[in-house]
């Protein structure tokens, strides 16, 4: 069937990116098959094959889109920033990226422009994994 775009963004969406922590997503070239592995779990299904880890979105502990966001809302009236510094101290700044109905604070105009940064994001994430996909590792052999 091959890997679809859909697949590889659903991954990279939600990989945590710390093998030795949380775990990681990583994508078999051999098999063409996205597995989730760990140091506490570890998958060792594929461990013979060409894999590669996959890129993340927001790795663990990273705060990588936490301050996207920060920067994201600067664009906005000082009042506004304000209001989402306020509910970010108190229910944290992953909430404070969220829509309201959720329990966050974007309204859904707000939603909708966030969410444009984020699908950017992913698809350059995707791009880079497509290439990490077609370009086969050099093989290494066990001296080494």
């Amino acid at each position: 069937m091959g890997l679809t775009d859909r697949m590889l963004i659903g991954a990279i969406a939600n990989n945590p990116a710390a093998f030795e922590g949380t775990g990681e997503y990583r994508c078999c070239r051999a098999c063409e098959t996205i597995y989730f592995t760990s140091a506490k779990k570890p998958d060792a299904t594929h461990d013979s094959h060409d894999w590669f880890a996959l890129p993340s979105l927001n790795p663990d502990n990273s705060k990588v889109l936490e301050r996207a966001f920060q920067r994201f809302i600067k664009r906005w009236t000082p009042e506004r920033q304000d209001q989402l510094e306020l509910f970010a101290s108190r229910k944290g700044w992953d909430m404070a990226m969220e829509l309201k109905y959720g329990g966050g604070a974007l309204e859904e105009s707000e939603v909708a422009e966030w969410q444009e940064i984020i699908n950017g994001r992913l698809d350059q994430l995707l791009r880079q994994a497509r290439e990490q996909l077609q370009n086969s590792a050099p093989a290494v052999s066990a001296e080494e």
